[in-house]
Formats: structure tokens, sequence, C-alpha cells
């Protein structure tokens, strides 16, 4: 028996989606939580989100594909610090995808998870090569988020939309368990297995479940705070007064 491999033209020929303008729609919001990031040879605890869009138009269509090779829309992704800091750049892309400046009142508690299902005119570029660390670069990127022709919508998209809150998820190992955090688990086995990692690379996840075991029910440190605390949601009010554009 013959045990042989050979190159099978590596990923030249896998599509990706194109440098160029497109509209997609947000579909999913995850709260990654807080790890230790190097930034210049500093390194500091951030709190991260990661929004998902599907691509849905390509706006100079050119020979600009939109789908994959089994039908479904590209997706592309950008995790940003959970911040509306002047300087943030989830401030920045929030304002340019509202076409509007926060008020004060929005940024003391802005609800983040509104933007699923909210269609967005999306700029895209291509991650450069950097050969020292092992990265081919060619990987699709959002350069920048706008409104879209005809305004920002909220509408139906291919993919589930998934709303990820990870203090919620955290109340599942900390003797909190509850229905929101048993939803959030069913969330988090559904969520790519990349998106996974960093969750439980997460100090609030470490905090809430320090043996890597469920049901612990011991006293924990209290989590960072989560999407529910850069955003509060207004329960009483109807979805459509909840679209934060």
């Amino acid at each position: 028996m013959s045990l042989t491999v050979k190159s099978s033209g590596g990923g030249e020929d896998f599509p990706k989606l194109q440098p160029g303008k497109y509209e997609g729609t947000c579909f999913r919001i995850v709260d990654l939580g807080t790890r230790e990031k190097e930034y210049k040879g500093e390194v500091n605890k951030k709190k991260e989100i990661r929004l998902d869009f599907e691509i849905t138009k390509a706006v100079d269509p050119g020979d600009n594909e939109i789908t994959m090779q089994d039908g479904r829309p590209f997706g592309v992704s950008k995790t940003y610090t959970a911040s509306l800091f002047e300087a943030a750049n989830l401030r920045k892309d929030l304002e340019n995808w509202r076409d509007k400046t926060f008020t004060q009142e929005e940024l003391d508690g802005f609800d983040v998870s509104k933007l699923v299902g909210m269609t967005a005119r999306i700029e895209i570029g291509h991650t450069a090569a950097d050969p020292a660390r092992g990265f081919t670069g060619g990987n699709p990127k959002i350069l920048k988020l706008s409104r879209p022709d005809g305004g920002v919508q909220k509408v139906a998209t291919v993919n589930p939309q998934v709303i990820f809150d990870l203090d919620d998820y955290c109340d599942e190992f900390n003797g909190n368990m509850n229905d929101k955090s048993k939803a959030m688990q069913d969330i988090f086995e559904e969520l790519p297995k990349g998106i996974q990692y960093e969750i439980l690379n997460s100090f609030e996840y470490q905090a809430a479940n320090p043996e890597g075991e469920e049901g612990q029910e011991e006293e924990t440190a209290a989590p960072e705070p989560g999407l529910a605390d850069l955003a509060k949601p207004d329960e009483d009010k109807d979805i459509e007064d909840q679209i934060p554009f």
C-alpha cells in the first residue's frame, strides 16, 4: 500500500470577496470579552466585539462575485474595541454608517445589539502579506462602513441573526444559570470554532469557569462590563423605535 500526498493547488482557486464597494447586512454580533492585546510593544487589556456581515450586492458590479461556490453570500467581519471613545474605530464606523454623530445620551448607552439585521455600505480591501509572520495576505477586510443607498433598513438575512452576550453566557457557569444563559450556551455551540476559541480565552470566561468545567457554582470575580453595559436596550419600546439609526 502506498501513502502519497501531492499538491492540490493550495487556495489559489478558492474564490474570495474582491476589493470594492458592496452593500450588506449585519447578521451577527459577538461579545468576545476581554483579553490582553499588544500594540507598539505595550500590553493592555481590551474588551472586544465582533460584527459579521453578509454581502448582498456589489455597488460597482463588474466581475465581483457576491456569493460563494455553494450559493451562500460571502461574509466579512470586523473586530472592534468595545468603546465609543472619540477616537475609537467602533464610533467612527458607526457614525459613518448612521451618517450622523452620536448624541451625549447615545454615548451614555448605545444598544449595539440593534445593529443586527441592519443594512450598510461596506468598502472591502485585502490584508497585506507579512512573510515574517507567515501571513500570505489577500484576505477580505472591512475598510469602511457607511450609509447605503436608500438609507439603513432592517431586513431578513440568509444567515441566522445572532447576538451573543458573554455576560449571559458566563451565568451558565457561575451559579446563576437561567433562560438567557441557556440560550447563550446554545448560540455558543453554533459559533465558528475560531470565535469560540477567543471567547474561551477571555478573562470573563476564565473567571466564571476557572476549572474549565460546566456548572461551577463557587463565587468568582465579577466579569468585565458586557454588551448590556455598552448599550442598554429599552425593552418597553417597539422594535422599530429601538433601531439606532
